[in-house]
């Protein structure tokens, strides 16, 4: 059964400048369960930023971190773990990967939380810093695919043709297994991780911190800390003031 894990993440190690996650979301895969949004509104689809911190629950499988695109996957752009448990996104528009990162990289630790962000600005004259993932403050520069986007390529997020998804795609199949917190969209800007961590001056973790900022036309700031119900206006509750709530489904707070 889904449900809330008080788990706090992480603290600042600056006295002033506190800041916790007391909450997260379980995301179970036998249960299909993923937060879904109507994009009603056109905005930017060449640079955007997504932001989350993930936990994971199972290894050896895909599972979907987020995703926009058709349900017969022929127009997607989605980011997941895939079976070698390597983090891989996708720009498609059949029959091709008009962009495409996968990294040499694995992450199995069960105990970890990640916090992965991925920067996309196609408007980018530097081929490789179009698409760009970045795990606890880090940039990775080692892929075992790379395929860059061409310059000014829009891609499928903030098509309105298309609902946004986080935990599942529409498709395949391909679900979420772990938690998920302090989900950040930021609709128009390409921001470092740097916008939504920092380094505890003592300990050297890498620990979240509260985004301040603009959010864009379809950003969202998903906290994921309303337990009260499994609605759009609870659980799946915008905090951005931009009200672009996600709708709950298959998840369980009792």
């Amino acid at each position: 059964m889904p449900f809330f894990d008080p788990i706090r993440i992480g603290a600042s190690g600056a006295a002033d400048t506190t800041y916790t996650v007391d909450r997260s979301l379980r995301f179970n895969d036998d249960d299909t369960a993923y937060l879904e949004r109507n994009v009603t509104s056109s905005s930017n689809r060449k640079t955007h930023t997504f932001s989350t911190w993930i936990k994971r629950c199972e290894f050896g499988d895909y599972h979907l971190i987020y995703t926009q695109g058709d349900n017969a996957g022929n127009e997607m752009f989605y980011m997941f773990f895939n079976n070698n448990d390597q983090i891989e996104m996708q720009q498609y528009d059949y029959p091709a990967n008009q962009g495409r990162l996968t990294t040499t990289q694995k992450f199995r630790d069960p105990s970890a939380w990640y916090h992965i962000v991925m920067r996309v600005d196609t408007t980018n004259s530097t081929a490789d810093d179009r698409f760009r993932i970045y795990v606890n403050g880090e940039q990775i520069t080692s892929f075992g695919t790379r395929t860059n986007p061409s310059q000014n390529l829009d891609t499928w997020i903030n098509d309105t043709t298309f609902n946004f998804r986080i935990g599942a795609t529409g498709y395949n199949g391909m679900k979420m297994d772990g938690y998920m917190t302090e989900i950040n969209f930021i609709d128009g800007l390409s921001l470092a991780p740097s916008s939504f961590g920092e380094t505890d001056s003592i300990t050297g973790q890498w620990n979240p911190k509260k985004y301040v900022g603009s959010y864009g036309t379809n950003g969202f700031y998903l906290p994921l800390s309303d337990n009260s119900g499994t609605t759009a206006t609870t659980l799946g509750k915008d905090s951005s003031g931009n009200g672009n709530n996600f709708t709950p489904n298959n998840f369980s707070v009792s």
